[in-house]
């Protein structure tokens, strides 16, 4: 039996009401694929706490409210010849709006806001697509944010 590491990650779907619809947060990664922010989780963090953190550390968002965990995904991958199973933990957060984005140019490309369906047709990784359409649906099933004014957050 093959031997490997284990890596467990945890990250999170940013969306955002705006006049036109939904925005939803999408980073493009170093291997130049768009996603949700995500990263390792810290000795002795929870896959939550993980998830905020890596959030304000790739995009500066702070402002953000958990709403539900959405999924996971396990797979595998090679790194410097290893073996690797990782597990990634992946929370639907809302934007509730008060700063800009501020990507962090050490670890990811770029990042930005985008409408539902071109966050669809970009997400670049297996699987991506179908945890972002059901971050989309528990997104809009909670209903608006009885604090946001006008609409807007």
């Amino acid at each position: 039996m093959a031997k490997f590491e284990r890596e467990i990650s945890s990250g999170g779907v940013v969306i955002r009401n705006v006049d036109a619809g939904i925005g939803i947060l999408l980073i493009k990664d170093p291997y130049g694929k768009w996603t949700w922010p995500k990263g390792k989780l810290d000795k002795g963090e929870a896959a939550l706490d993980a998830a905020k953190r890596e959030i304000q550390e790739e995009t500066g968002l702070i402002n953000i409210k958990v709403i539900s965990k959405i999924g996971r995904t396990d797979y595998f991958y090679k790194r410097e010849g290893k073996l690797i199973y990782k597990t990634v933990y992946i929370y639907l957060f809302e934007f509730t709006g008060g700063e800009k984005l501020v990507i962090q140019k050490t670890e990811i490309d770029d990042g930005d806001w985008f409408f539902e369906e071109e966050a669809l047709a970009k997400v670049g990784y297996k699987g991506a697509k179908v945890i972002m359409k059901r971050a989309i649906t528990a997104f809009k099933k909670r209903g608006p944010d009885p604090q946001a004014e006008d609409g807007l957050i």
